[in-house]
Formats: structure tokens, sequence, C-alpha cells
């Protein structure tokens, strides 16, 4: 078993223990999402270790005796209340009588009234779609941070008689929620373009947006509690694929965040709360060559980075390994097969497991195994030589 870990602030500190926490997004609102069942189950599975006292409503597959152990064995803490839901039907199920008895719900993304009334909302649902929906951004932004950009028609960037600048970034419009990348498209020629339109044909607008050339690409975390305190919990550096498909988080207990950046972050805090939100969030920021600093996307809610942002100060206090990389990793054979990879890794002190998924204990039985985790190391090359020991173990990145 591996020390003891705290994390920075807990939820329960934040929004306190008598709501329940709701991670899942809605069956009927993924669009937006990574596709996949599982995916969507796997986003319940980290937020276990930073809810403090709070109740969660969690997937049976991420949350069985041997996933829960595993996080203790690490050193995180779980929460004593777990309402569980084997698949989608469950889940549905399980809301309607969550809120018919239950309390009030924290939730990561915005459901259909149907399934959830406004009312059982620790926040209006109409304020959570507003900040977290792209058009809205320059309403929270302060303007010298904001990139240059316009919102158009899907039929505007699908109309062959215009030819655009490129490249260019160009992102959904919508009030569901959005998240890893999946609600935009980087364009590098018309003809990209052209696919963006086809893409984005269930949105009414678009944001079409500068390509920007950066040199460090940020999520800053922060949470704002319901008297309006503010806290900076701290950033992580994000890795996207060309695309812009997120792939993980750097962590490093020497990097330094640019003082604007934290600057802007605050301001946007602010006005989202007097909007009428509070609670955890995070924000995706560009840092450019030269000039301010640039906020291309807001996310109200716990980001993927939150688990390992909030535990990286006593991740480096224990361990004394100064770089973490936050990955997405996938068992070789079974879930057992998995958790004996996982254990032989923390047992050479290269990872720290922060959520993991059983597809056999829920509806994914052919899917294989996922694991969510810490990897540990003294650089980033050192950090990339375990990635590679990991996949010896039986970890494929």
């Amino acid at each position: 078993m591996n020390p003891a870990l705290h994390p920075a602030r807990t939820f329960s500190s934040i929004y306190g223990p008598s709501f329940v926490f709701m991670a899942r997004t809605s069956p009927h609102a993924t669009r937006w999402q990574p596709p996949g069942e599982m995916v969507l189950d796997m986003m319940t599975a980290t937020m276990l270790t930073i809810l403090g006292d709070m109740p969660i409503v969690c997937a049976a597959s991420v949350s069985t005796p041997d996933a829960l152990n595993l996080l203790r064995d690490t050193g995180f803490q779980v929460p004593s209340e777990i309402h569980r839901y084997f698949d989608v039907a469950d889940y549905i199920r399980l809301l309607q009588n969550l809120c018919q008895d239950g309390p009030k719900m924290v939730v990561q993304h915005v459901h259909p009234p149907s399934e959830m009334p406004p009312q059982r909302c620790w926040i209006a649902p109409s304020v959570l779609s507003y900040i977290n929906n792209k058009a809205n951004l320059e309403n929270l932004v302060p303007k010298s941070n904001l990139p240059i950009r316009k919102i158009v028609s899907v039929d505007q960037i699908a109309g062959r008689s215009r030819s655009w600048s490129t490249p260019v970034v160009i992102k959904a419009v919508t009030d569901e929620t959005t998240g890893g990348g999946i609600d935009v498209r980087i364009c590098r020629n018309n003809s990209d373009i052209q696919k963006a339109a086809e893409y984005f044909k269930d949105c009414r607008y678009v944001v079409v947006e500068e390509y920007m050339n950066i040199l460090r690409n940020l999520c800053l975390h922060y949470c704002v509690t319901a008297n309006g305190g503010i806290d900076f919990l701290g950033f992580t550096e994000q890795v996207s694929d060309e695309q812009g498909i997120y792939h993980g988080n750097w962590l490093e207990a020497e990097a330094v965040c640019p003082t604007d950046a934290v600057e802007a972050g605050t301001s946007i805090v602010r006005a989202a709360y007097e909007r009428g939100f509070y609670g955890i969030l995070g924000m995706d920021v560009a840092v450019p060559e030269d000039g301010p600093c640039k906020v291309f996307d807001l996310n109200f809610r716990g980001n993927g980075s939150s688990p390992a942002r909030l535990y990286s100060k006593s991740v480096y206090q224990h361990y004394r390994k100064p770089v973490i990389r936050l990955r997405r990793l996938t068992g070789k054979g079974n879930y057992r097969d998995m958790l004996n990879a996982a254990y032989r890794a923390m047992a050479q002190g290269i990872l720290l497991p922060l959520g993991s998924c059983d597809p056999e204990a829920g509806p994914n039985f052919r899917e294989r195994p996922l694991l969510t985790g810490m990897i540990l190391g003294e650089t980033r090359r050192n950090v990339l030589e375990n990635e590679r020991k990991l996949a010896f173990l039986g970890l494929d990145i």
C-alpha cells in the first residue's frame, strides 16, 4: 500500500456533502463527447478520488471492490456513498429516483429537463449551458485575451464560393455539453473546411477562430465558492494531436503559469459567478510567442486533469518525482491482467492509477479494460521511458 495522498481541495469542501455529484453526460446529449459508452462511464471514475465526503452517481464498472481497492492502495481517498448504475437504462432509472427523493445534484454536463428537472440542480442548467457555449466566450473573457474569432452560419462555411484563409479552427456553437476536442476541427485547407461543414451540419452556427502558433497549451484550474471566494488551483499543460483531440497532460513541479493568464482567468471566474455559477472549473489558455495569453475554451466543470492537479503537490512530496504525465491506458488482457500490471508498475514507483474500468462488470464486456493514471518521472524523457515500461508490463498507451 502506498502512502496516503491528500488533494489540495475536495469537492465536498466546495459544494458541501449534502449534494450528489454526477460526472456522466446524458445518454441523449452525447453528440459532442468522445464516442463510446465505456468512455462516458470512465468520466465517473477519476472524480471518485477528489470528492471527499460528497456522494456520487457512478458506473458499476468503475467502482467494483477491486477498482476501489486499487485507488485506496494507491493512497487516494474514495467516497463512502456511491450510487451505482449498470447501463444507460439503469442510469436513467437512478436519476429518476434521485430526482424524486434525493438531494440536489451537481452535474458535470447539462441533462434534458425530462431526465433532470432544473429545480434539482445546484445552479440553473441554463446558466451552465450559457457559460459553456463557445458562442458566449467574448461575454466572459477580457477583450485582450480573446483570440480573433467570429460566429457564422454553417451555410457560410459550406458555401464553395468563398475561399477561407487557412489554417483556421472551427468549433461547434451548442448548448449541449462538449469535451475532448470532439467539437473542434482544425482546417488546414479549403477541403478541410468543406469536411467541417458536413461535420457540423447539426449546428446552426459555428465559431471560426484564428489558428494560433503557441508555445504552451495550458489548462488553468479554479474554484469559486457559493459566497464568491475564488481560488486558483494551479495548471497543467495539455497534449493534443494535430486535429485538436485531447491526449492527456503534463504536470511539472517547477513549471510557472504566466501572471497575465492567472489574472485573466480570475476575471473570467468572477464574471461567471456574477451570472450565477459557483463550483470547480478549468479553462484552456494559449501562451503565444509574444503578446498576451489567449483564452480559447471554458469548461465549467471538473476537467480531465483536475484530479491529477489537485493531488500533484502531495505526489511531488511523497515520491520526489518532479514530472507527471496524465494518460489513458488500455489493458492487453482482461481486467485482472490489467490490475496485476498496474500493481507491478506501482511497485516500481512509475504509476499512480486514478481510475479504472472493468468491462465485464458492465454492459461493455467485449471492450478492453481501461485505466487512467499518473506516470511519474524525473524528466519528460524519463516519463516517456516509463511509458515504454508500462507497455512491456501490459498497459498500452
